[in-house]
């Protein structure tokens, strides 16, 4: 069972996100937060939210920022 990040609550549907509705529409609003839930979940069914994906796959690869640069190269060094 997956707990929201913000209230600790458990979550109950799967979802791509580790954020309750209570707490996703007190920070976005109803609309935004709609709109999140369902881009992200159609993300994660098509296998495009996989930044930790790879991570669990090969933890030797350090993280990334967003041109593919190393921020960390190793990853002993955040253990």
């Amino acid at each position: 069972m997956v707990k929201c990040v913000f209230c600790n609550i458990d979550i109950l549907d799967n979802r791509s996100m580790e954020i309750c509705d209570k707490c996703g529409i007190s920070v976005w609003g109803p609309k935004q937060w709609n709109n999140i839930k369902k881009t992200t979940d159609e993300a994660r069914d098509k296998g495009d939210l996989c930044l930790f994906k790879e991570q669990e796959e090969n933890p030797d690869i350090g993280l990334k920022d967003i041109l593919g640069k190393g921020i960390i190269s190793d990853v002993d060094a955040i253990n």
